[in-house]
């Protein structure tokens, strides 16, 4: 992989993925609805990186623009793809706001290829595998998510990127993540900021459910992508995580537990038939990836003077 091209460029993945791209000496051309001059877009995202200012809805018309800015691809270049978007944040709006992100996903895919891309590699979510596994009758739980919508959305985005691949004839990598966390906790929504309110000592509102999660930091979810540009197979769905699942009342617990120095490095134990949600055995084989940031060494950073 000599270039990338980088939607959702400013968001918290996107923004990682490509500042880890641009270290590694790759062009990329970093793609959302702000605005950036060639100097900001280096400063902000890495010094081989371009900026092109474009809205998803829009991504019809990216091959036009990079003929403008005389950006093309070599015949290497891989698409990532994390732009998603509800009315006020990632997984608001209503399912026909929702959808609307997976259909702009499956035409990037058409995009990617004519602009001569070999490989498009799209952003997931665990959500809509616990949703598969309801709808294959796998848990008989009643399914229960304020992201129902979102997760919906994912999983109709998914399949569609998955045909659109196949009939354009481009590589299609799946991944899903369940919750990316910066390491400074600078950016992000409710686990960000409950941990913040944890380490200062203050209240802060309990989850509302059991579900398991695995939090990983952004940076080994930077070189994860990086890997998969260069060695994700056709077709593959790969989970990006720590492989050590947790519920959100016990990576807060754990938090707590750390400011009085009473439970460090224990770590939650799955269910037997939980692992293989979680089970990044197929991204290590192909890519050799291994996480290097648990959660107690993120925690430990964010405390250190």
């Amino acid at each position: 992989m000599r270039k990338a091209i980088v939607t959702g460029a400013t968001g918290l993945v996107g923004l990682s993925v490509a500042r880890k791209l641009c270290s590694m000496g790759i062009d990329v051309l970093c793609l959302s609805r702000g605005q950036f001059s060639k100097d900001e877009a280096k400063s902000y995202f890495g010094n081989s990186a371009i900026h092109q200012q474009i809205a998803m809805e829009d991504i019809e018309s990216l091959e036009k623009k990079i003929e403008v800015i005389g950006w093309l691809p070599d015949n290497k270049c891989v698409f990532y793809n994390f732009a998603w978007s509800g009315i006020n944040n990632l997984t608001d709006g209503g399912f026909a706001v929702q959808l609307s992100s997976a259909i702009h996903a499956a035409h990037a895919v058409r995009v990617a290829k004519r602009i001569g891309c070999v490989k498009y590699v799209n952003a997931g979510t665990l959500g809509e595998t616990y949703l598969e596994r309801y709808l294959a009758g796998k848990n008989t739980k009643k399914y229960q998510s304020s992201q129902l919508d979102y997760s919906l959305a994912k999983l109709a985005g998914r399949d569609m990127c998955k045909m659109v691949a196949y009939l354009e004839k481009i590589d299609y990598v799946h991944t899903r993540m369940s919750i990316p966390l910066c390491p400074n906790l600078s950016r992000g929504s409710y686990v960000a900021q409950t941990l913040k309110k944890i380490i200062k000592g203050e209240q802060y509102s309990p989850p509302k459910d059991n579900y398991l999660f695995d939090i990983i930091s952004t940076d080994d979810v930077a070189q994860a992508y990086y890997l998969l540009g260069n060695y994700g197979k056709n077709k593959a769905d790969y989970f990006i995580g720590t492989s050590r699942p947790a519920s959100l009342v016990d990576y807060f617990e754990r938090c707590a537990d750390q400011n009085n120095h009473t439970r460090e490095g224990i770590f939650f134990s799955p269910l037997k038939d939980e692992i293989d949600l979680f089970s990044t055995e197929s991204l290590f084989r192909d890519t050799n990836f291994v996480c290097t940031t648990d959660f107690e060494k993120i925690i430990v950073r964010l405390k250190s003077p």
